[in-house]
């Protein structure tokens, strides 16, 4: 795994793309994706958090010095990463898989520079959510325990990640058997040769 700064890397090249074999999933522009994404996770993240109140005891949610909040919002975000590059062929620990942002379009990313199988590209978009938000609620809906710190990264991580699970729909309903590669924020798909 490697860290890049600037516009995610082509796993597809320009031969690649002219032979025709690969075709666009049909996706918003990131400028769109990214502006829906903030209602998308605002309404996931209410109700993750109507879920702690109803399942788990109370917890106190004071506030926090700001620097806190910004460092504790920050390592949520770079777990994610973290959990969706694990679902990478060879568990991301390969060169070709990539965590990065670009400043220019406030966006931090996940790249890999294979082609992959429809399967891992689904992983990547569920692992997230799975891992940092219904897994803690779970634990803590079981054990009767909570705590604030952990409903916020909970929370907030359904407020990240959760527009990835409805914004990657396009990708859910290719083919079964298929692989996907990309030209920085666009899929492409073929069937399996």
């Amino acid at each position: 795994m490697r860290f890049q700064l600037g516009p995610p890397p082509d796993s597809l090249s320009d031969a690649d793309l002219a032979s025709g074999a690969w075709q666009p999933v049909r996706a918003l522009p990131l400028w769109a994706a990214q502006l829906l994404a903030v209602p998308i996770g605002t309404a996931v993240a209410l109700v993750v958090m109507a879920a702690w109140v109803l399942m788990t005891p109370h917890f106190d949610m004071s506030f926090a010095p700001a620097w806190h909040v910004a460092v504790a919002g920050a390592m949520v975000i770079l777990s994610g990463m973290l959990v969706q590059v694990s679902a990478h062929p060879l568990r991301g620990l390969s060169s070709q898989s990539i965590i990065g942002i670009w400043p220019s379009r406030f966006t931090p990313y996940t790249a890999c520079l294979t082609t992959i199988r429809k399967q891992h590209l689904v992983a990547v978009s569920v692992l997230p959510f799975l891992v940092l938000t219904v897994l803690p609620l779970a634990f803590a809906a079981v054990t009767q325990i909570s705590s604030g710190w952990l409903v916020f990264a909970s929370c907030f991580a359904a407020w990240v990640f959760g527009p990835v699970l409805v914004l990657g729909l396009p990708t859910w309903w290719l083919p079964p058997k298929c692989m996907v590669a990309g030209r920085g924020f666009k899929a492409y798909w073929r069937p399996f040769s």
